[in-house]
């Protein structure tokens, strides 16, 4: 994973994981909750969780779609960006309506960018490596699981401003933004990939 100048594409990889998957797991574990302490019921606090998962479904398929035709790079980037701006504007007192929008397009941003994540992921590497690659991806991504949850819980604590809390919540699927945006290509892996091994002859 670090050899042949994939060191810093790996690393980049390694961050984005983490900050994806922090996102993701702690906007599913405490987006009610984060709605309560906007002043939202609970009724419709549960209704928002629905809504972002809606919205998941809708992010991984589009997102796929748009990856074919346009390349992983430029959608993950797109759908970073939109994740946190969607998210941090989701702190601020608006129309129900407007809000399900910001939480579906949340939903489609975290949970679409994950699922990508893993598919170029797979086409970075070369065959030789690739399970590896995406193994310790996604070890590094659970540890970001791990605190997004806790680092969540520990901000409601606190006692912020709501829009503090959910501009946290955003935060970090910006740098995932940026670390793919920072992932460099080159040929290497796609020639390490269809070189054929070699036959000996008697």
């Amino acid at each position: 994973l670090f050899r042949r100048g994939r060191a810093v594409n790996t690393l980049l990889f390694w961050v984005a994981f983490f900050s994806c998957l922090l996102t993701m797991y702690a906007l599913s574990s405490w987006l009610p909750k984060l709605m309560m302490a906007a002043g939202y019921s609970m009724d419709n606090s549960l209704m928002f969780m629905l809504v972002m998962n809606v919205g998941a479904v809708v992010g991984i398929v589009g997102g796929g779609i748009l990856a074919d035709r346009f390349h992983l790079k430029p959608v993950l980037m797109f759908l970073g960006i939109m994740g946190a701006i969607v998210m941090s504007l989701m702190g601020f007192q608006s129309n129900t309506f407007l809000l399900y929008i910001l939480v579906f397009l949340a939903g489609a941003a975290s949970i679409g960018s994950q699922m990508l994540l893993y598919s170029y992921v797979a086409q970075f590497y070369p065959l030789a490596v690739r399970s590896t690659g995406i193994g310790w991806s996604s070890a590094i991504g659970r540890m970001g699981a791990i605190v997004g949850p806790i680092l969540i819980g520990g901000l409601l604590g606190m006692n912020l401003p709501a829009y503090f809390n959910f501009m946290a919540v955003g935060l970090p699927v910006l740098i995932t933004a940026i670390a793919v945006a920072l992932i460099m290509h080159d040929n290497e892996s796609e020639k390490i990939g269809s070189i054929e091994p070699a036959v000996s002859k008697a």
